[in-house]
Parts: C-alpha cells; sequence; structure tokens
C-alpha cells in the first residue's frame, strides 16, 4: 500500500494529500505487530502460522516497486509531450527536454535522483559521443547533466526507453 500511495504522490504530486506518509505509519506499526504474533505462534508450537506470518513480513522487502512510476507517470502526460513535439518547428531531428527536477532518495538525508524524459528523435542519445552532443542546442543549467558526462563517480546513470523516440533518464548521486 506504501508503494502504491507514494507511486500515486509521484505521478501526481499536484493531488498528494499526504496519503503516502499516512501509509508509511501503518506499514511501519504494522510490522512489528505481525512479527510479535509470529513469535507468538512459535511459542505456541504453531510453526505453520508462524513461518506464514514471518513470510508475510518478508513479503514488501522482497521487490524493489511494485509499480513503475516513471512508466505512469509518462503515460500520464505522453499526449502533452506529443502536441508539444509536433507543434516545434524546428527541424529534425528533434530533440527537447521534459525535466522533471529532482528529489531525494531516502526518507532522511541520502542521495539525490535528478529525472527527465528527453525526446530524440534521431534515437541516439544512449550513444553520449561528441557527434551526438554537439548539434543539440545549449542546455539551460539544470538540464546539462543530460548531454555532460558526470563530474563524480559515484553517480549512476540510468535510462529507459518509454516509446516513441521518448527516453526516461535519471541520475542517482
Amino acid at each position: 500500500m506504501f508503494d502504491l500511495t507514494s507511486a500515486a504522490a509521484y505521478v501526481y504530486p499536484e493531488f498528494d494529500f499526504g496519503l503516502n506518509g499516512i501509509a508509511f505509519v501503518v506499514f511501519i506499526l504494522a510490522v512489528p505487530g505481525v512479527l510479535a504474533l509470529a513469535l507468538a505462534r512459535l511459542f505456541q508450537k504453531r510453526l505453520v502460522e508462524a513461518g506464514g506470518l514471518v513470510i508475510i513480513c518478508y513479503f514488501p522487502f522482497s521487490f524493489d516497486e511494485a509499480v513503475d512510476r516513471q512508466f505512469w507517470r509518462f503515460r500520464i502526460h505522453e499526449s502533452e509531450y506529443q502536441s508539444i513535439m509536433q507543434a516545434d518547428p524546428g527541424p529534425p531531428p528533434k530533440y527537447r527536454v521534459f525535466n522533471w527536477g529532482n528529489r531525494n532518495t531516502q526518507l532522511i538525508g541520502g542521495g539525490v535522483i535528478v529525472e527527465a524524459v528527453v525526446f530524440d528523435e534521431s534515437d541516439e542519445i544512449g550513444r553520449w559521443s561528441q557527434e551526438w552532443i554537439e548539434p543539440r542546442p545549449s542546455p539551460s543549467p539544470e538540464d546539462r547533466w543530460i548531454t555532460a558526462r558526470s563530474d563524480y563517480p559515484s553517480c549512476k546513470r540510468r535510462m529507459k526507453l518509454l516509446g516513441n523516440h521518448f527516453y526516461y533518464l535519471a541520475e542517482e548521486c
């Protein structure tokens, strides 16, 4: 439930009413409660129930994300992006960055992740070669990370094809 509500807050940031915080609190309270119940079942020698409850507690931690947030956020705004690209009078191959901003990677402290959707009609964005970078318009300061290599070796860049020349790019530091 926490993953679903936080994904909804990510996809619809304008409608975030803090539900992911409430789901997180319920999650934090429920896990120790279920573990305590599993421990009680273990002392009662009801091993099957105790094992089942432990598995239930492990299940939420067994996968990273149940909802592909980037995919759904893009799909919801895809028609806007398509109309902007169709109205673009520039010569082909067209290129445009739709900046999604940045956010923290952890609840307290931690790193930062910068995200964007890039339309690259040439589909050569994955190469990051000098030949690909040169014809690109001078990027704004907040979008410069897309056409430049990272200065920090600990940063990880991810790219995912979203379809129709759209790419999701993220750099996590």
